[in-house]
């Protein structure tokens, strides 16, 4: 299993799009000491996870796509424990899973400290199920608590997105939480690192 720093600190490399990290500034963002981030990088480094490359006199890291140990634990490390409100939502839209690919709740509603009045999620789903989404959704919508503002992605809008670095989108990556299609994620962005 993965500890919460650990998390963060793949979380962190998923989704850098574009910028280099030395390990201070990795901690940093991460909230951790150096030494502590240091120890997480060499440990996923040793493992095949990460790759390092030297810039100067700072090593930054990078995740290793060709290892097929790397999916899984990003998998792992996008993947929150729910509780309070946020598990009860997961089980009103569980219905649309059948319809929408992934599903990522992000904005106001995912700080457990907070009273929203709203709620924001990010739907990705095949454009031929649109008629049915929204039918479904509608009828799902009323019976959350809350006023629901629902973004919704193709694959290819979504794709597009991750590469115009919308941030709208990539927000809602970063700080939001991913109810399904962590897997789904994850290939978005390998394809985004591999162009």
């Amino acid at each position: 299993m993965l500890t919460k720093n650990e998390k963060k600190v793949l979380k962190l490399l998923l989704l850098k799009f574009d910028n280099e990290y030395s390990v201070n500034e990795l901690a940093r963002k991460c909230s951790l000491s150096p030494n502590g981030a240091l120890k997480i990088l060499r440990k996923f480094e040793e493992e095949g996870i990460l790759i390092s490359k030297k810039i100067a006199n700072i090593k930054s890291y990078g995740l290793n796509f060709n290892n097929e140990k790397t999916k899984n634990i990003l998998e792992l490390s996008l993947i929150n424990e729910l509780e309070g409100k946020l598990k009860f939502r997961k089980a009103d839209l569980e219905p649309l899973k059948e319809i929408a690919i992934c599903c990522i709740v992000f904005g106001s509603y995912t700080d457990i400290k907070k009273e929203p009045n709203d709620m924001d999620i990010l739907f990705i789903i095949d454009k031929s199920m649109f008629k049915e989404y929204r039918k479904k959704a509608l009828e799902i919508f009323k019976s959350i608590p809350v006023k629901v503002h629902d973004i919704i992605q193709t694959k290819e809008d979504f794709k597009e997105n991750i590469c115009k670095k919308d941030k709208v989108i990539i927000n809602a990556l970063r700080y939001g939480v991913i109810f399904w299609g962590h897997n789904e994620i994850i290939e978005f962005i390998e394809n985004e690192y591999k162009r």
